[in-house]
């Protein structure tokens, strides 16, 4: 789609220009630095964006029925059923699968809908227009804390912009952007056309898939909206909902397994971005001691379910020109876990205890490859031949992690 994508002239941007309880700015722009040329991302005015997905979509064979409305959803049986109103016409199709992709709405979500403790949150948003803004990149999305929030802004054009306060309550919109500092001087001469309130509440699933549905990004969570990881995560989502969805289709003796799967993921990428969201709280309360920022830092995050931590704080006992001679040690346990591959869920070995990806790296592989290389350059080049290619850094911290847990050992 990135095609169409680039046919509809987006605005462009080169990145973030960010004040994280801090005076001065730091700018992160798009892409390697130094690197030439700059790589640019698009802000998008989401009507004119779902409609060039909408489009593309129907290119593409699906059968798109639009304008329509969801009235109800019905489980049991052989297949799902849903009510819709369509051009005024009531009409129902009947699917093996529904995926809610209804976001906040959550047609099918909200009904096991819980709410995040402690991150009651309302955006109040405005649009407006100016000739010219006085920030460092003009391209830029704008963050900026203060006492009582969060402020952004987001260019959709070089003389439009929309602007967002999120705080706990519903306040004054004009009010609370008085409060900010470098916002409130970028909007200088500016004109509000119009402004509106949302709901901006962190939520979960109690469950995220069953045996006639799958809850797609926002419709089974909602994190802090901090670098629009909100909609990598839903990109995420659809397309893995897309591989369960295949799998359950196409192997109905996986559907348990593919299921279980979509959920843990779900599950996972949401207490991950939960613990972000507490460490930029507890940054900014640093700066801004408010019931806003204490409540948010003092948040209660399970403890990471996979071996992440140990691959990036842990001592590196390898360097990227390092030789060394290994093999794997007596007594290592393997037990079967599900894996995506290519358009499909399946099962593979993995080290005991569900170690087998960090870092992007597949371990077992690494591990495997490991004990036929003697130097890190050609364990890395092996790797990257063999498997999706991952960085040099992650490689040699994953064979680090296998020493330091003692699936290999060198060689006596």
């Amino acid at each position: 789609m990135l095609a169409a994508v680039d046919r509809a002239h987006f605005y462009r941007s080169s990145g973030n220009t960010v004040w994280w309880a801090a005076s001065e700015p730091r700018l992160e722009m798009f892409g390697v630095p130094g690197t030439a040329p700059a790589a640019l991302g698009y802000q998008v005015f989401r009507p004119d964006f779902d409609r060039v997905l909408v489009e593309s979509a129907e290119s593409a064979g699906a059968d798109v029925r639009t304008p329509a409305r969801v009235r109800s959803v019905a489980f049991g049986g052989e297949s799902a059923v849903v009510d819709y109103e369509h051009h005024g016409r009531q009409s129902t199709i009947a699917g093996r699968f529904v995926l809610d992709c209804s976001g906040r709405v959550g047609v099918v979500g909200r009904r096991l809908r819980c709410a995040q403790p402690g991150h009651r949150m309302v955006a109040l948003v405005g649009v407006w227009q100016g000739h010219s803004w006085d920030l460092p990149e003009e391209t830029h999305t704008v963050v900026e804390t203060y006492e009582d929030g969060w402020a952004w802004s987001v260019p959709i054009s070089s003389t439009a912009r929309h602007v967002g306060v999120m705080v706990g309550q519903g306040q004054n919109y004009q009010a609370e952007i008085e409060k900010t500092v470098h916002l409130r001087r970028a909007l200088g001469a500016a004109t509000l056309q119009h402004e509106w309130a949302c709901d901006a509440s962190l939520y979960f699933a109690e469950r995220y898939a069953g045996p006639q549905f799958l809850l797609v990004g926002d419709a089974g969570s909602f994190i802090d909206p901090l670098s629009s990881f909100g909609v990598k995560k839903a990109l995420a989502s659809a397309w893995l909902a897309a591989i369960v969805a295949h799998t359950t289709l196409t192997h109905p003796e996986r559907e348990s397994m593919a299921l279980d799967f979509f959920s843990h993921w779900e599950r996972h990428v949401y207490a991950t971005h939960l613990r972000w969201s507490r460490d930029f709280a507890r940054a900014a309360c640093a700066g801004h001691p408010s019931a806003f920022w204490s409540a948010r830092a003092e948040t209660e995050v399970d403890a990471p379910d996979t071996d992440e931590a140990d691959v990036t704080a842990g001592e590196v006992r390898f360097a990227a020109s390092s030789e060394f001679d290994l093999t794997l040690a007596a007594g290592v346990r393997f037990e079967p876990r599900p894996v995506i591959r290519g358009r499909e869920i399946v099962l593979e070995e993995a080290f005991a205890g569900g170690l087998r990806f960090v870092g992007h790296v597949d371990l077992v592989t690494l591990a495997e490859m490991a004990c036929h290389h003697r130097r890190v350059p050609d364990l890395f080049d092996a790797y990257c031949r063999s498997c999706t290619p991952a960085p040099l850094p992650n490689v040699v911290s994953g064979l680090s992690m296998l020493v330091a847990k003692g699936i290999l050992h060198e060689r006596s």
